[in-house]
């Protein structure tokens, strides 16, 4: 099982007619190391933010500000491609 820590900066969400909600976090992360290497060129500064679609998963104790340790489940083919379902998503700091 993957996992992963991040910091959620905005959350998303719809409903639709039949009450299902879905909802995407926005998270902070750091730049990864490749896009930071002024030898070859490229540099980054701030925070990368990247949006993660979690589905009807149970996000109504979640907020904005929250530390949050994400774990994934194994890797699922499907017609659409291949996705990775959200197994958890833990609270490390409020």
């Amino acid at each position: 099982m993957f996992s992963m820590a991040t910091k959620i900066v905005g959350i998303n969400y719809t409903t639709n007619d039949t009450g299902k909600r879905s909802t995407t976090l926005h998270v902070e992360d750091d730049f990864p190391e490749y896009y930071s290497n002024s030898e070859a060129g490229r540099n980054c500064s701030g925070k990368r933010v990247t949006t993660i679609y979690v589905g009807d998963y149970d996000c109504t104790t979640l907020k904005v500000g929250n530390e949050v340790e994400i774990y994934y489940d194994k890797a699922i083919s499907t017609k659409n491609g291949t996705f990775q379902p959200i197994k958890l998503i833990e609270i490390v700091n409020k």
